[in-house]
């Protein structure tokens, strides 16, 4: 893949630009809470907020709802079911009181992670870096 380094030129570039950084920083810190909940992936946190919100369900509904691909949803039914976090009731797989802590200890780790940012590079930095994405969205709204 060949990735241009140049300047960004224009509001649309700036908004590219600190969209993908802030993107960046944030999933590897959501990561990171993820795995402190108990839970072991993005895919595993999927699982159980689907489970939890839509009950029980077949792999293959699972799979077809969070769009992912049915060996993948698989796998982490059965890495999760060995740690408790799910079980299997006949063909479908609910979450378990284990799972539905992990996935609230996860949910909190999304607070937190905005927290922190915000306590790191202070809350005139955040008001500014809401201001300027405002502002370039705004030049998209005029180009």
């Amino acid at each position: 893949m060949n990735v241009s380094m140049e300047a960004p030129r224009t509001p649309q570039h700036d908004l590219v630009a600190m969209t993908a950084a802030l993107r960046g920083a944030l999933l590897q810190r959501v990561e990171q809470g993820i795995e402190s909940s108990g839970l072991a992936s993005y895919y595993q946190y999927l699982v159980a907020k689907r489970l939890t919100f839509a009950g029980p369900l077949t792999a293959a509904a699972l799979a077809e709802q969070l769009r992912l691909k049915p060996h993948e949803v698989e796998d982490n039914l059965h890495l999760m079911s060995e740690k408790g976090m799910v079980q299997q009731e006949a063909d479908a797989w609910a979450v378990t009181d284990t799972g539905r802590n992990a996935l609230n200890a996860a949910n909190d780790t999304g607070t937190q992670v905005l927290e922190d940012i915000r306590s790191a590079i202070g809350a005139s930095a955040c008001d500014q870096l809401v201001a300027g994405m405002r502002g370039a969205l705004a030049a998209l709204r005029v180009a």
